[in-house]
């Protein structure tokens, strides 16, 4: 299995969960350190954090930067039936006999809707692969959502994506054009997110029409600013 197959199938599999992969990083201020833990929390806007219900990840040091450590967590993407609440989160760093805690940093998780609109009616499903950029040179954590079609009343912007796409060419030819697929993604208010299209035809009359590729915007993808 190749590496984007690998990071689109985990990240399927976060979509159906409900959940939001970010990637979280932190620099040792100096060398010696022997671990530093993440731990985190979410609430609704007014609330105090829970730790003792939260969790937590201990930080794996960079292959690419030298005092890097970088954790992926996971935080859903609903909240009491709200897409926006706050995610909390402090540093607890151990080197030798000392032990460090950092301020809590809280952050505004929220909802962004992305469209594509498919002039020609070519394709019945369209992903969206994104992640929220935590800065150079690590790379984002994968998410993925499946997009809903307009006029589709029975797929919604905000659902899990199922396991494999469904049989709806039918469904969608008979859509009139343009058609135009929407989607959420997700992170902390006024970080930088980038996304690219994952396009699917499936469930051809002859199945060696069906295809599918990603719309890469020449090989950068586009950029979002939550």
């Amino acid at each position: 299995m190749s590496e984007l197959s690998t990071a689109v199938s985990g990240a399927r599999r976060a979509e159906t969960e409900q959940l939001v992969s970010l990637l979280k990083t932190w620099v040792d201020p100096a060398p010696g350190l022997e671990m530093v833990q993440l731990h985190y929390a979410w609430t609704r806007p007014g609330e105090e954090p829970d730790w003792d219900a939260g969790d937590r990840r201990v930080l794996t040091p960079s292959r690419h930067s030298p005092g890097l450590r970088t954790a992926v967590i996971e935080v859903p993407r609903q909240l009491g039936g709200s897409r926006d609440y706050h995610l909390h989160h402090f540093f607890f760093a151990v080197g030798g006999a000392e032990t460090s805690t950092s301020p809590i940093v809280t952050e505004e998780i929220v909802a962004r809707e992305v469209t594509y609109t498919d002039e020609s009616g070519r394709w019945t499903h369209v992903g969206i692969g994104w992640g929220v950029t935590p800065g150079d040179p690590e790379p984002p954590a994968p998410n993925y959502t499946a997009a809903a079609m307009d006029g589709l009343t029975f797929e919604d912007a905000g659902a899990g994506a199922p396991p494999e796409p469904a049989p709806i060419h039918e469904f969608v030819r008979a859509q009139p054009l343009p058609h135009v697929f929407r989607g959420l993604v997700w992170g902390p208010r006024g970080s930088e997110l980038r996304y690219v299209f994952h396009l699917v035809r499936a469930g051809s009359p002859r199945p060696e029409d069906d295809t599918e590729t990603w719309d890469y915007a020449d090989g950068s993808g586009w950029v979002l600013t939550l």
